[in-house]
């Protein structure tokens, strides 16, 4: 079959966005291809289309486990041979998926970029033939974007084994020297690039000026019904707005990366069956999941920048009905992200202190590499030496990132399964195993993720003495438990104080200025009021274009004025005072703003009179 019979067959789409069809045409061609497609403009496509025609196997690397497992279940519901292979499998299960491949049963197979550093995988890859590797995320090969992830470095070591099996790296955001980056890391060979443009006829960007974000919140969930996400900065966030919203009539849930994997599936798959209109999430959530029909992505706090804000949004209206990203700014809202940013960020100082901390804590002399696998307790590691917790992190994360360690199974979340039967532990005299097997069905089978912050809570106990109890009782071989504030690591290079003190300071501090001014292009996009959003947007990536969209609240603003007058308003108040929202709700398909507007205006004539804070009644 040809691609385009493919695609009817087992898509059923008539016909293929531009330029889904040259890029599958350049992949079945044999070519390097650097794909840049807008966040719904079906990048997957350009690899499943080929991966049928292919004789051997497609692998396919995505740093999105979520995207992974509802691929695959997509793509075997149409009988497409797929699997996947995570840390959740079990060696005998990963042993049969690559059996599976070898013997040209799987036509794709999805795995994480962390998976290239099993040495016993890349052995079996040896013996499957491959006909193409796929690159998905591929903008998390650099250093200097959003999403940097250390592991994408190893796919181009793939090309030892693999020497002429064609890349195809896709991303949807990607500035020209991130593309130029992706090339270079990934070792693509006079690549064809198909830059397409970033532009989605159904989705308006919005900025919203909003000194009551969650008064505001209720007006606009009102005013755009359906589907919506909306993204907050922290987890303490997800809670307060979501229970905010339900106890004002809306059907919502929180999402965050600290939740265990069952609460997140569950999470997830609620909202996608649709039994949950509006999640409140970090940035956690979203990526990877099939929701064609979101209507509205709401931001309450300043995005870290561009190619964040553009990803978040493009999450909405891939069915390719009208859909809105609205951020509700306020001027406040820079200066905390501004604050966050600086608290967070060690000195120069700092930054070698940590350093030498470290290799104190782990005796590690001068010049010295040894094979020794390391534990490092970062809680206590920090309270030893009267360091910053966040700075700790931010510190270890880059030394992985600059391949001076080699992090081993980081999580999110510890885990833990009990490894005696329940029959030898008396759970009323033992708060915390009663605790466990109440709340984690299953822990004596299977290793479950667990939330020593939530078990200190309600054991009313310190995190402390529920991480010490939990150690003694791996120690002794009760449970089997996996802290994840016991960073596990590696060196793979030498001590070497003098690059702490510059060259890899250096590096740091080029990569935290870059992080800067990504934070203050998103601020700047959000403050201007006179260049339309779509344009802005574009242009940061590269994209330029003459026209305006037409669509986002700064063109609306200059359009719309002609829908609503004082009179529509006057008409209204004289049924009586009524309040603010009720002026909303009756208005509601009118921008807000121009209702605002009027409304004073009606006051300053002496016309409306003000009652309490906020209600308003007609001067007869």
């Amino acid at each position: 079959m040809t691609p385009k019979e493919i695609l009817f067959s087992y898509w059923n789409y008539p016909s293929f966005k531009t330029p889904q069809e040259e890029i599958i045409s350049s992949v079945l061609n044999g070519k390097d291809t650097l794909a840049i497609l807008p966040t719904g403009g079906g990048k997957s496509l350009c690899y499943q289309i080929p991966s049928i025609i292919f004789e051997g196997l497609t692998l396919v690397i995505s740093p999105l486990i979520a995207l992974m497992k509802d691929q695959v279940q997509n793509l075997q519901s149409k009988g497409i041979s797929t699997a996947y292979i995570t840390s959740e499998l079990d060696l005998n299960t990963i042993g049969k998926i690559l059996d599976d491949c070898q013997n040209n049963k799987i036509k794709l197979l999805y795995v994480s970029p962390e998976r290239l550093q099993s040495r016993l995988f890349i052995e079996r890859l040896k013996q499957i033939k491959i006909s193409l590797l796929a690159v998905d995320e591929a903008h998390c090969v650099s250093e200097w974007g959003h999403d940097f992830r250390p592991a994408y470095h190893r796919i181009s070591r793939l090309k030892t084994i693999l020497p002429k099996v064609p890349i195809l790296a896709l991303t949807a955001t990607a500035t020209e020297k991130i593309q130029h980056e992706i090339i270079q890391k990934l070792e693509l060979e006079n690549p064809a690039v198909f830059n397409s443009s970033l532009k989605r006829e159904n989705l308006s960007y919005n900025v919203f000026l909003s000194s009551d974000k969650k008064k505001d919140l209720i007006y606009y969930l009102k005013k755009y019904p359906g589907p919506s996400i909306i993204f907050v900065r922290n987890r303490k966030l997800t809670y307060e707005i979501s229970n905010f919203l339900s106890q004002n009539g809306f059907d919502t849930d929180y999402f965050h990366a600290k939740l265990t994997k069952d609460e997140k599936e569950q999470k997830q798959q609620d909202w996608t069956l649709s039994n949950t209109r509006i999640m409140v999430s970090t940035n956690a959530f979203g990526m990877g999941i099939d929701k064609p029909n979101v209507r509205t992505v709401f931001h309450i706090d300043l995005p870290q920048g561009i190619e964040a804000y553009y990803q978040e949004v493009g999450r909405a209206g891939r069915d390719e009905q009208e859909a809105s990203g609205i951020y509700l700014y306020n001027p406040d809202d820079r200066i905390q992200a501004e604050n966050i940013f600086k608290a967070n960020l060690p000195s120069q100082q700092d930054f070698v202190k940590i350093s030498n901390c470290l290799f104190s804590q782990l005796q590690l002399a001068e010049g010295e590499l040894t094979e020794m696998n390391y534990q490092l307790d970062i809680p206590k590691f920090v309270e030893k030496f009267g360091l910053n917790l966040k700075m700790v992190l931010q510190f270890l994360e880059f030394l992985n990132t600059k391949e001076i360690i080699q992090q081993k199974n980081y999580s999110q979340n510890s885990t833990l399964q009990i490894l005696v039967s329940p029959h030898t532990i008396n759970l009323n005299e033992n708060k915390i195993f009663d605790y466990l097997q109440r709340h984690y069905p299953g822990i004596y089978t299977y290793n479950k993720e667990i939330s020593e912050s939530k078990m200190a809570f309600d054991l009313h106990m310190s995190i402390s003495d529920i991480r010490n109890s939990l150690h003694d009782y791996h120690k002794n071989g009760t449970i089997n438990y996996s802290d994840r504030f016991l960073a596990r690591f590696r060196f793979l290079v030498p001590r070497d104080s003098t690059a702490f003190k510059n060259k890899l300071w250096k590096d740091f501090e080029s990569i935290q200025v870059n992080n800067w001014k990504r934070l203050q292009a998103m601020a700047y996009y959000a403050e201007q009021n006179t260049i339309c959003r779509e344009r802005l947007l574009f242009g940061y990536f590269n994209q330029k274009s003459d026209e305006n969209c037409g669509k986002c609240d700064i063109c609306q603003a200059k359009t719309h004025s002609k829908n609503f007058n004082s009179n529509d308003l006057i008409d209204y108040l004289k049924e009586g005072s009524k309040t603010q929202a009720e002026i909303l709700s009756k208005f509601i398909n009118s921008p807000k703003d121009k209702i605002v507007e009027e409304l004073q205006y009606l006051i300053d004539e002496m016309r409306v009179q003000p009652i309490g804070f906020d209600s308003y009644k007609l001067i007869e």
